[in-house]
């Protein structure tokens, strides 16, 4: 048996997670202990919550790879969404983890009809991300940890990237769970799937639209580095002497002083 905090973690170092980011606070303490003995992850707490959701926002994008978030509930989880707002519309991957109250003190376990709040600083936190989020959920069912971490990741990096975001109530992050027993998620369990592979007929249209100009133009955004085609783009743009702007999200995409870079 093992603590499903202690599995959390363990999870994140397994996946090559090396930093985190985080403030702390009392429905987080669990993940907040397993974390800090963790010899593979470096945790680095903010002055606020805010200030933990822009720098892995950042992290994310310069390393070009996954970050996590771990703040409290309540204000401590609407703190952060400033900088989910930022991940989303930048399509960063960021696994953004707030705690909760304990399951039974929780508005949706009261079952009473529009309450605001049950548990002591407590916020439906996953109603107000849904919007800008990939993927949001409330983890009730120990069990189903695996899945929702295999989940997150996916939909964090997979397609357009973004954020996402697990709410884990105290009672539930300081619960045992088998490992041995935990099923994962797999890709085959998305219904709808998104392909953004261009298509043959589409990748020949924009052959012949540049065979075709007299004056061709590149601009280069954020989806450049976010397929990992930096190379792609130089060797490209050096080949045929296409010159090349960018948006702001897409400026470091080449070198300043690049012969295609105007």
């Amino acid at each position: 048996m093992i603590k499903v905090s202690d599995y959390i973690t363990k999870y994140f170092e397994d996946i090559g997670v090396k930093d985190i980011f985080m403030f702390t606070g009392g429905t987080v303490m669990h993940l907040i202990d397993s974390f800090g003995r963790s010899k593979k992850i470096k945790y680095w707490c903010t002055h606020h919550e805010q200030s933990a959701a822009m720098a892995a926002e950042t992290y994310s994008k310069i390393k070009n790879d996954l970050c996590v978030v771990l703040v409290t509930s309540g204000p401590g989880a609407t703190n952060t969404i400033t900088g989910v707002l930022s991940c989303f519309q930048d399509s960063v991957p960021v696994v953004f983890i707030s705690g909760q109250t304990k399951v039974k003190q929780t508005i949706s376990n009261s079952q009473i009809e529009n309450l605001r709040q049950f548990g002591s600083q407590e916020a439906d936190i996953v109603s107000i991300v849904k919007p800008i989020t990939k993927y949001a959920i409330e983890v009730t069912e120990i069990e189903k940890i695996k899945y929702y971490l295999d989940k997150a990741v996916f939909e964090a990096k997979n397609g357009r990237p973004g954020p996402v975001w697990l709410s884990i109530p105290l009672d539930v992050q300081g619960a045992l769970v088998n490992e041995e027993n935990l099923q994962g998620f797999k890709e085959s369990d998305i219904e709808e799937k998104i392909n953004i592979e261009p298509k043959n007929d589409e990748i020949e249209y924009i052959i012949k639209e540049i065979n075709k100009s007299k004056r061709p133009v590149i601009i280069a955004g954020h989806g450049v580095r976010i397929a990992d085609a930096n190379k792609l783009l130089d060797d490209f743009c050096t080949k045929y002497k296409i010159p090349i702007v960018t948006t702001i999200m897409g400026i470091d995409n080449l070198e300043n002083d690049h012969i295609c870079n105007i």
